[in-house]
């Protein structure tokens, strides 16, 4: 079995995914007691779900705290309000009532009327304090829609490119940190027929200012461009230029707007294909 196309072959993707069907789970467990190769490639493509799960995590904009507070108190006065006034009025109508009712037997139904009327009192007032609860709940949820819409379309535009790494002609290469940078890590998925690269870089250094990493594909033992990693990205996987063929995939730190060749002694990661 040769290794390196066996891990290039998406099957630990998968495996990782829980998309893998028994029989191919049944091969990997088997193959990786034997094998660091396969087991350190496990590991890779764990570390990497889980950068992307944090990193695509939805967060609610910090000023929705205090707004929904803030509606919150205002609600609250506006119910404290409206629920006096609408006792007072009913408690005036109910005294004109009482004042023009028959006095036979008004001391036998009295407690009776003034019971009825405190009940009545008590639900005109829950009634109110549900509807402004009602309207409170659809206005927060209205705000955290809205503030979470950039995030939602963002995520979803990750779904789909993860989607599109899942291809079989797609092929995982990991960039492993050359000896100045032994924790530096990249990993770039490269579509062998569509010739699409996206990379995932989140293991790398922040870049300094003024300074900006770049991807080379080396093709024929030559550099080759394959795109700059953006300077502010939320994105985890960054689709770069399309490559028809390559030996090998580098990442240096270049000049902010790239280079026409790389500086080999700013060489962060490295990875054979």
């Amino acid at each position: 079995m040769n290794i390196k196309e066996y891990i290039s072959s998406g099957i630990i993707e998968s495996y990782v995914l829980g998309l893998a069907t028994e029989e191919e789970v049944s091969i990997l467990e088997c193959v990786r007691k034997n094998s660091p190769e396969v087991q350190q490639a496990i590991l890779d493509v764990q570390l990497l779900m889980e950068e992307l799960a944090s990193s695509e995590a939805v967060v609610p904009h910090e000023e929705l705290k205090s707004t929904i507070w803030d509606r919150l108190s205002t609600l609250s006065d506006e119910s404290t309000a409206l629920s006096d006034t609408g006792n007072a009025q009913f408690e005036r109508k109910e005294i004109e009532k009482r004042v023009t009712l028959p006095n036979a037997g008004t001391k036998r139904w009295l407690p009776l009327t003034i019971a009825a009327s405190v009940l009545l009192v008590l639900s005109l007032t829950a009634n109110i304090l549900l509807l402004n609860y009602r309207e409170k709940d659809l206005k927060k949820m209205q705000e955290v829609i809205s503030s979470n819409q950039d995030s939602q379309e963002k995520l979803k535009e990750a779904n789909e490119r993860w989607q599109i790494i899942q291809r079989l002609s797609v092929k995982t290469i990991t960039l492993h940190g050359i000896e100045k940078y032994p924790e530096a890590k990249a990993v770039v998925f490269w579509d062998t027929k569509t010739a699409d690269v996206f990379l995932s870089a989140a293991s790398l250094p922040l870049a300094p200012t003024g300074k900006q990493y770049q991807l080379w594909a080396i093709v024929e033992g030559q550099p080759v461009d394959a795109g700059l990693l953006p300077l502010s990205s939320g994105d985890s996987l960054v689709k770069m230029h399309h490559i028809d063929k390559a030996e090998a995939f580098a990442i240096t730190l270049e000049n902010e707007g790239g280079s026409l060749v790389p500086t080999l002694s700013e060489m962060y990661v490295m990875g054979n294909i």
